[in-house]
């Protein structure tokens, strides 16, 4: 219910993100790593009342292999492997893959199908577009440059 107190939406304190742990818990899932997760958090009276957890995960996607070249798969995921303990440690890894071949041989390597419906959006800024100068828009002094 809506108090006279300000709504605030906001990123959260550290303080802020430690509340929410009993949210996860009770959900059978944990705290997003606030090392690399960022929370955006609506604060009423000093309480978050919503939040949405923007969450860097690392996603392993798009993969190709020619037609009759599966051998392949198995070199390209220890190679990946490889790569990703040696830049980022140890991490969760996600692809995206409809049913058919690649979900497959992801699953032949120890993936599991995760319950998950998958949305996605291009975030950009709004930025008008900037127009082109024509000979009919420069400064008279500037178009002449540009006749020939």
């Amino acid at each position: 219910m809506p108090t006279d107190s300000p709504l605030e939406v906001r990123e959260l304190t550290p303080q802020e993100i430690l509340t929410l742990a009993p949210i996860f818990k009770d959900s059978g899932t944990e705290l997003p790593p606030p090392n690399i997760s960022t929370f955006i958090g609506a604060v009423e009276d000093g309480k978050v009342i919503g939040f949405l957890v923007l969450q860097l995960k690392l996603h392993a996607e798009p993969m190709w292999i020619e037609e009759g070249r599966s051998e392949l798969f198995k070199s390209l995921i220890n190679k990946a492997r490889e790569t990703i303990l040696a830049k980022a440690g140890p991490q969760w890894v996600y692809t995206f893959t409809p049913a058919g071949r690649i979900s497959q041989m992801a699953q032949s390597m120890g993936m599991q199908m995760e319950p998950w419906i998958v949305h996605s959006m291009l975030v950009m800024p709004e930025v008008p577009p900037k127009s082109i100068p024509t000979l009919e828009t420069l400064p008279q002094s500037e178009a002449e440059e540009y006749v020939i």
